[in-house]
């Protein structure tokens, strides 16, 4: 193990996990002394000589505006964000610099939390002096010419000056009787109740504890066994606790205190069905820590031959900041292995390999079989359907054989149900339903329904499940996406279900109003022909769906769950690619794992006004559903006449954000017309891109990639 004499991470998290994937944002097409960044979600570097002379300004400078913060209150937030507009501004005259970024979140903490057009309009205001300001000091510098300007929004708000936003609280829900009785991770505190972490405002991970369990009262920092992301505003992701832990930990306790053999014959057999499910995964683990054990000691040899010593010039272009991400990585890396294999793996092989001789389930440690602050397995279907929560009303019982009645001897909760069911009985705004989740969505594997589909609906990926009730579902499936050609199809069904044997079932229904995203009703959908209904049955492209739909109350979110649910491939997880070593082969495959662990079981979409935001619920206005409204961003380019940007031109064909970064790299001439970027990108990692370029902007420098292009514009 290393110590900490370099400190912790570089970068942000999110930055981190783009890495991890290789994947690069924009930012990495530049060298560090060619680029100025903010602070923001994706961020490299700290920038602490930032927060410095934000200080210094603010604090040393003016002393008599200190003595007036200190009485009436300090901003932080301006005091940085005003420092991050000098610094930019000063950086415009800098030859060097070709990229700069500001991000603000003004607007946001305005609209959130006001829904009237006079806050909105004082927030925006801010922004265009902000604008103003930085547009007025490009055209004063020597690079005006060359330099264009881009603004992108956040996606949109929902927000509407005759209805305060409504909040649910899903963390309640869960943590009552009826919804479980969970201990409920999250990484928000609840009801503003903020707690600050690093060098970066993140909240640790946070635990609200139940006492309504059913079966793990008072062990809520142990043994949560639901993880709610709820920091989408208007979705939710929902992570439950494996459902055959949650049996088997049940059973366990139960053994402990009576010897009862009926239920000592049920632990096996549902033990012996967990391990035919497990085995062959955790064997898979084996062999990727093996892997990842070894690479740590690739990473300790290039961390020993690092320098550790750097000049200021040195330390100007990053040279140190790259030597910390080598240190940054082997934390990581250690870190994994450690949580994987103690706190994880060991437990779980401990657990497999009980048998029934010998079984003595009061000298057995709970904790050294069932792996504390684990998930598990994601649930499948049947189990979603079929959770168990508890002992039943009863305790165990006896069928007249005498072995163990499994279903009435637990409490099992259908979440699908049991979520839409969900209802207030004290909203009395009009036009806002009393119903605070609209749909839910989730994946189901390609080979778990293939068999319930015929051949003409067969797809090539896994498909995403709508559930807006019994009678209120679809599926939307997806193929040809490897040949470049994906194509989407939307199949109207209800009544899904799943065995306890993974046998899917339901029934093909009849495209009709009310269906989850609300499609055939809408009076601006633009379905091609006469023939709705025929149109909406067949397959389509992702661009004609978008055509079709952009304009619809749900946007482009047929599209957007199907990129929400699929496991892109991607350098770091594709363990296919050929001339790869076994080890690197499974290095990406624990890779994939890691990015498969954090996938919810349960994507939760609020109805409108609504919003799950339980760390301070917003009145005013919510994001981060399908909505057009709160998907609908701003995109705006503006530049100097060498920039070939257009004038007063409005672009009308609808584009998403996967446009952004293409078209900013045709515009600078590092854009191929085929979407792939220049040599000099690809030696820094840069891939094929999915989205479409804007030609309208991009226009006579898309595909002409030069020399020349690729210096001159920033």
């Amino acid at each position: 193990m290393l110590s900490k004499p370099w400190g912790g991470d570089v970068d942000m998290p999110g930055t981190e996990v783009l890495d991890t994937f290789g994947i690069h944002p924009l930012m990495d097409a530049y060298d560090d002394d060619e680029r100025l960044t903010s602070f923001q979600l994706y961020q490299r570097g700290a920038r602490l000589r930032t927060l410095q002379r934000a200080g210094e300004e603010r604090f040393v400078k003016d002393p008599k505006r200190l003595v007036t913060d200190m009485l009436l209150g300090l901003d932080m937030n301006d005091i940085v964000y005003n420092e991050l507009e000098r610094e930019l501004i000063e950086k415009l005259s800098d030859p060097r610099v070709r990229y700069l970024d500001l991000f603000t979140g003004k607007f946001d903490h305005a609209a959130h939390h006001n829904n009237d057009r006079d806050s909105h309009l004082f927030a925006l205001k801010q922004l265009d002096g902000l604008v103003g300001r930085v547009w007025t000091a490009i055209r004063k510098s020597a690079f005006a010419g060359e330099t264009a300007l881009v603004i992108v929004s956040d996606h949109g708000f929902n927000t509407d000056e005759r209805i305060f936003s409504q909040g649910f609280n899903l963390v309640r829900v869960l943590g009552s009787a009826g919804g479980g009785g969970h201990h409920v991770v999250t990484k928000r505190r609840l009801l503003l109740d903020y707690s600050i972490k690093g060098v970066y405002p993140f909240s640790p991970l946070v635990t609200t504890t139940t006492q309504q369990s059913y079966y793990l009262k008072g062990q809520s920092t142990d043994y949560p066994t639901a993880l709610l992301d709820f920091d989408g505003n208007e979705r939710a992701g929902l992570h439950l606790r494996n459902n055959h832990l949650n049996v088997l930990h049940l059973m366990l306790q139960q053994l402990q205190r009576k010897d009862l053999s009926p239920l000592k014959d049920a632990f096996f057999v549902t033990l012996d069905r967990a391990r035919r499910r497990w085995q062959g995964d955790l064997d898979q683990l084996t062999d990727e820590l093996g892997a990842l054990h070894k690479d740590i000691r690739t990473q300790r040899e290039l961390w020993a031959s690092q320098p550790k010593n750097f000049t200021e010039a040195e330390k100007e272009t990053g040279k140190d900041d790259q030597v910390r991400r080598v240190y940054a990585r082997i934390l990581q890396l250690e870190e994994f292995e450690r949580r994987y294999q103690n706190d994880y793996l060991a437990p779980m092989k401990t657990l497999l390999s009980i048998s029934p001789k010998n079984f003595d389930p009061t000298g057995i440690r709970i904790e050294a079989v069932i792996p504390k602050n684990a998930m598990g397995p994601r649930n499948p279907i049947h189990d979603l359907q079929n959770y168990v929560v508890g002992l039943g009303r009863d305790g165990l019982v006896l069928k007249t054989d005498g072995s163990l009645d499994l279903d009435r001897s637990f409490l099992r909760l259908d979440y699908f149900d049991l979520l839409r069911r969900q209802t207030v009985r004290n909203n009395v705004q009009p036009g806002v339903s009393n119903h605070p989740i609209d749909f839910i969505a989730t994946r189901i594997p390609r080979q778990s329904i293939a068999t319930a589909l015929s051949a003409e609906l067969q797809p090539d990926d896994d498909v995403v499940w709508l559930y807006g009730g019994a009678n209120r579902q679809a599926l939307i499936l997806a193929r040809s996406e490897a040949s470049g050609q994906l194509q989407l199809r939307y199949l109207p069904i209800a009544n899904l279900t799943q065995d306890a044997q993974g046998l899917i079932r339901f029934d093909v229904t009849e495209w009709r109003p009310d269906l989850p995203l609300r499609i055939l009703e809408d009076p601006r959908l633009d379905a091609p022909g006469t023939d709705r209904v025929a149109w909406l049955s067949d397959w389509h492209t992702d661009l004609e769906w978008l055509h079709a739909l952009h304009k619809t109350q749900y946007s482009n979110g047929l599209i957007g769950l199907h990129e929400q649910f699929t496991i892109f491939p991607a350098p770091g997880i594709d363990a296919s690619e050929r001339g790869l070593s076994r080890d690197e082969q499974l290095l990406r495959q624990f890779c994939r794992r890691r990015r498969q662990a954090v996938e919810t079981d349960l994507l939760i979409l609020a109805s409108n006004h609504w919003n799950f935001d339980v760390r301070g619920f917003n009145p005013g206005g919510n994001h981060g559903s399908f909505f057009r409204i709160s998907t609908h961003s701003t995109l705006m380019f503006a530049g100097g006449e060498r920039t070939g940007i257009p004038r007063g031109l409005a672009v009308t064909e609808p584009y998403d954000s996967l446009s952004v970064v293409p078209t900013i790299l045709a515009l600078t001439g590092n854009l191929q017309s085929d979407n792939q970027p220049v040599e000099n990108l690809v030696k820094r990692g840069f891939l094929k891109f999915p989205g479409r370029v804007i030609p309208e902007v991009a226009g006579q420098n898309f595909g002409k990639a030069s020399a020349d292009s690729q210096n001159r514009l920033r």
